[in-house]
């Protein structure tokens, strides 16, 4: 077993910020991907973090908003996304699609 020390942990988040896959670095290092995954990720959080992109970016008139599952008759809820037409005094004017 090897033991990650605080440099090889450095190290190895500088290599994942240069777009070498965890399973690279984990082989370099001799750990198991998931070793080098969850160290990385409980040291530096999200290790890539993922581009945000609307869940309806095919309708460009649609925006989704988050609301409790039962119409927020609790406060014991979970939300849930629900799509709803764009009001463009709330939501700003739909984004232009390219033809």
């Amino acid at each position: 077993m090897t033991t990650i020390t605080s440099s090889m942990l450095a190290d190895m988040h500088a290599r994942r910020q240069d777009g070498e896959s965890v399973a690279e670095i984990a082989a370099r290092y001799n750990v198991k991907p998931m070793t080098a995954y969850q160290r990385l990720r409980r040291a530096f959080g999200s290790v890539k973090p993922r581009e945000i992109v609307a869940a309806n970016d095919n309708r460009p008139d649609v925006v989704t908003r988050m609301t409790a599952h039962n119409g927020g008759c609790s406060t014991l809820s979970g939300k849930v996304p629900v799509s709803v037409v764009r009001i463009p005094t709330l939501d700003g004017h739909a984004p232009k699609v390219a033809a």
